[in-house]
């Protein structure tokens, strides 16, 4: 039995969609980060590793509390 897929159209193509990346994702991408960015600091410059991570945290949480808090969504966007 052969079957034929030509017809298959793929509707849900990600070089159909805009690009759409917006303050939100850039600070959910800030989050991991700032924990990656303590960590190398504290292997390259020999900071204490308690240290760094408690200013990769200090960088997160203004990420998280700016994101929640100070500036939060006001409401759907294209939904």
């Amino acid at each position: 039995m052969a079957r034929d897929i030509t017809g298959i159209v793929d509707r849900f193509r990600i070089g159909d969609r805009p690009l759409t990346i917006d303050r939100y994702d850039l600070l959910l991408g800030l989050i991991p980060t700032a924990f990656v960015v303590a960590f190398l600091a504290s292997r390259l410059l020999g900071l204490p590793f308690e240290a760094a991570v408690l200013g990769g945290a200090a960088i997160a949480a203004l990420a998280l509390f700016d994101g929640v808090f100070f500036r939060p969504p006001t409401g759907l966007r294209g939904a």
